[in-house]
């Protein structure tokens, strides 16, 4: 039953796509680009894959023969199935339980990268906050007052946030298990917590930060320093082209342009702008993520976060996956 639905999600999906020109180049042909192949990219638009945005527009992939084709998708759990047909070649987005489940049901796609990962300071593109008048009034002083309470998570129990969110109660002996999960959409968030419909929210900035600026939200935790929700994931037929190297190769070189202090350059940030339809001051306004030099995948934190889910009822099945069945790390070994 798992495989059926799956394979009309890639049906319906892949019919949303057909107008986009999506054509997979894997195979090595050449494209309507002359020298260049096409590669298709599923892709979630948003600050954290500027490792993408910065390889493309400093011409990473153009030197390595390739040309992007990026496509917008929902989710990466939306997406997995597409890469698994061949309909995408890569996909760069966050994580799911939805993801995990594709795999065990047999989809054949490899994570081979990690994308943002945060560096534990309080200077936070995302943050668990707890609305302010909790705090007020002495029902929310830690972390361990959360029990009982309703967050706010992007996805629901099988998403990233979830994820996230169980890093924080785990400090105060809790799990997604003691607290009542709300999905919403990080822009909903904001306005949640101002009207009592949650008591905190696992939220992304702008809307986290917004909370805290409007005085209606205090940040309660962040993600701790190396923990990566997102990632790179190819489809089984292109890990296993002449181009797989090649895309990440460029891949890192974006990202060592954006170690340290060097992500906030003008050039930068004007790139992620661009890519993300912002004004280079909207993109300074709000923290970035760091980025691992070589982008490599982060195995331990993969089995974590399937224990998590598997633990909150968001993964069926009961017998972790086999790591070194779908966890590839020689691309980013590789790297040039």
């Amino acid at each position: 039953m798992i495989r059926a639905r799956l394979g009309a999600l890639v049906a319906v999906v892949a019919i949303a796509l057909t107008g986009c020109g999506a054509s997979s180049s894997s195979d090595g042909k050449a494209s309507a680009s002359g020298d260049l192949q096409t590669v298709n990219v599923g892709q979630v638009q948003l600050p954290i894959f500027a490792p993408m945005y910065v390889a493309d527009a400093k011409g990473y992939f153009k030197d390595a023969g390739i040309k992007l084709n990026l496509q917008n998708v929902k989710s990466g759990q939306d997406a997995v199935p597409l890469a698994s047909s061949g309909k995408l070649d890569v996909v760069v987005a966050g994580f799911s339980a939805g993801m995990f489940s594709a795999m065990e049901a047999g989809l054949d796609i490899k994570v081979v990268g990690s994308m943002g990962v945060s560096d534990g300071t309080k200077n936070s593109p995302t943050d668990l906050v707890v609305a302010k008048k909790l705090v007020d009034d002495g029902t929310v002083k830690g972390i361990g007052d959360l029990k009982g309470k309703k967050i706010a998570v992007a996805g629901g129990a099988g998403g990233t946030g979830a994820y996230l969110t169980a890093l924080a109660l785990k400090d105060a002996g809790l799990t997604l298990k003691d607290v009542t999960l709300v999905n919403l959409g990080n822009p909903d968030m904001p306005t949640a917590l101002k009207n009592g419909s949650v008591d905190a929210a696992l939220a992304s900035a702008p809307f986290s930060s917004q909370s805290i600026k409007d005085g209606t939200g205090v940040s309660l935790a962040v993600p701790p320093k190396g923990v990566s929700g997102t990632g790179v994931v190819y489809g089984g037929k292109f890990a296993s082209s002449p181009l797989a190297q090649k895309f990440f190769d460029a891949l890192a070189k974006g990202a060592k342009d954006l170690q340290g202090d060097a992500r906030y350059s003008d050039q930068n940030v004007k790139i992620i702008a661009d890519a993300t339809g912002q004004t280079p001051d909207q993109v300074k306004a709000v923290p970035l993520y760091t980025w691992l030099p070589n982008l490599a995948p982060l195995p331990d934190q993969l089995a974590d976060m399937e224990k998590v889910w598997m633990e909150a009822g968001a993964i069926k099945y009961t017998k972790p996956l086999d790591l070194s069945k779908y966890v590839d790390a020689s691309f980013s070994k590789n790297v040039k």
